[in-house]
């Protein structure tokens, strides 16, 4: 490593956050999800796949699962992510209806920070909107050293 360059421990001021859609069903598989939105999955599992594949003894999936990051970096406001994810699902607003017939569906926030402080600002507007989708927003909070990797 050259000598001029210098690692920097996070600031205790750090925060980060992250979002996904979720959608879980024991019924639609993942595949047919991402046929029927228009969107690809970030992640997929469908519903008898092995939980862990290096384990084929081991335990299946109960459900298959889709997920969808915002595409947002983790330094990015949590308000941010949540309107990146109404924009990527403008325009499925009446196939999410649809599928929340056979699956559960909601947003999933994390949020964390370096000294356990901190919080975000979700705009009424925002929140409006997002109830307008019916969707559940789950918030997953981290304690200080987390490091969201999903």
């Amino acid at each position: 490593m050259s000598a001029d360059v210098k690692i920097q421990p996070p600031s205790e001021d750090m925060k980060w956050s992250t979002g996904s859609i979720r959608i879980l069903s024991q019924t639609v598989s993942a595949s047919e999800i991402s046929a029927r939105l228009g969107i690809t999955a970030d992640r997929q599992f469908e519903r008898g796949s092995l939980v862990n594949p290096r384990n084929t003894a081991g335990s299946r999936r109960e459900s298959s699962l889709w997920i969808r990051h915002s595409g947002l970096a983790n330094d990015s406001d949590l308000a941010d992510h949540v309107r990146a994810l109404i924009d990527l699902v403008d325009g499925c607003r009446e196939e999410l209806a649809r599928l929340s017939i056979e699956c559960e569906i909601d947003l999933f926030l994390g949020f964390g920070s370096q000294n356990g402080q901190g919080g975000c600002v979700l705009p009424a507007d925002l929140l409006a909107e997002l109830g307008a989708f019916g969707l559940d927003i789950v918030l997953d909070l981290y304690p200080p050293g987390a490091v969201e990797d999903y």
